[in-house]
């Protein structure tokens, strides 16, 4: 179920990237991701009297914890989207499997086969080495340093979400609280000042689908892996290729095809072993 839960969130991701580049075409990046965390929790919100809830400290650290990676690593890829291709932005993202690879092998020990760090590793280079000027306006370093807190933001997200559910969290309970706590950094980050509420509408659909990713992405780590889930989600980078191709009708470049199919690659790796 975790790679499952990772293949169908890869495709997912394709259709998300395509919406969230359309947004940030039309408004200012970093402001939508305080209205988009709020659209998340609204979604789930009718569920919260219908499910268990449970309180620790610890539990209640690593939600701030979890809010935290939630809001570095959705800023962080906004900025991807903003200056790249949904495709460029996609493939970026599928470097998460080498910090949830090493954050598994941390914290939940026995649950890391040897040949998930070598599809980790071949996701990696796949990505260094496609994308280096793929965001070029960003230039070199910082290209590379957004791409690393995207990874390593999504990675350690999926991996916080794993710890809490072992802890007690219900799926729904994570999801809420996290999104909640994360929409009220962003507000105080990066408000939303040039966005108006009739711009609301046009977001829900992208929320609407990120709220399925991250239920789906927390039932896949609870059944099984995250690094597996994580890893699945590699195959993001191959599908919006192909959607991009089909919807500009012009051929992507070369070194991203070549970091989309490594990474994919990867994948394969995960299916073989």
């Amino acid at each position: 179920m975790d790679l499952l839960a990772g293949l169908i969130t890869a495709v997912a991701n394709s259709f998300t990237s395509i919406l969230s580049k359309g947004l940030t075409s039309r408004l200012p990046a970093a402001q939508l991701v305080f209205p988009l965390l709020t659209l998340n929790v609204l979604m789930v919100l009718p569920a919260a009297p219908f499910v268990e809830w449970v309180w620790t400290p610890w539990i209640a650290f690593l939600m701030l914890v979890s809010a935290t990676l939630l809001v570095v690593g959705s800023f962080a890829m906004f900025e991807l989207y903003d200056h790249g291709s949904p495709a460029s932005a996609v493939t970026a993202q599928s470097i998460s499997p080498i910090p949830a690879t090493l954050a598994v092998s941390l914290l939940l020990p026995g649950t890391l086969d040897p040949a998930q760090v070598v599809a980790a590793v071949v996701v990696l280079c796949a990505v260094l080495v496609g994308l280096n000027e793929s965001f070029g306006d960003l230039g070199r370093w910082r290209t590379m340093a957004t791409i690393v807190v995207a990874a390593v933001g999504t990675g350690l997200l999926t991996v916080s979400g794993r710890v809490l559910i072992d802890e007690g969290a219900g799926l729904i309970q994570v999801h809420l609280v996290r999104c909640a706590i994360g929409a009220c950094m962003c507000l105080v980050i990066a408000p939303p000042r040039d966005i108006r509420l009739r711009d609301v509408p046009q977001m829900v659909p992208r929320a609407a689908l990120v709220t399925f990713t991250f239920l789906l992405i927390l039932y896949g780590s609870q059944q099984g892996n995250p690094a597996v889930v994580q890893t699945g989600i590699a195959l993001s980078p191959i599908v919006s290729l192909g959607i991009d191709t089909f919807r500009t009708h012009q051929r992507p470049s070369r070194r991203l095809t070549a970091s989309a199919t490594l990474a994919t690659f990867g994948v394969a790796l995960m299916l073989l072993f």
